[in-house]
């Protein structure tokens, strides 16, 4: 097996790999089932009540 070999199987299934792993990410990403995993991510740092915190946060 030459460098050159090598240097292709690299190259071609690297690209390969790469693109899947891609298309993956995207797919579930924005997927419409994840919406709600989504949501409740996007709003795990907010506070549950946030009229009865300060303007200036918790600690201020």
């Amino acid at each position: 097996m030459s460098h050159e070999l090598l240097v292709y199987l690299a190259k071609t299934f690297g690209l390969i790999w790469m693109m899947g792993f891609f298309l993956i990410v995207v797919v579930r990403t924005y997927a419409p089932s994840r919406r709600a995993a989504m949501d409740r991510a996007a709003r795990s740092i907010l506070p549950d009540n946030p009229e009865t915190e300060d303007r200036h946060g918790p600690d201020a």
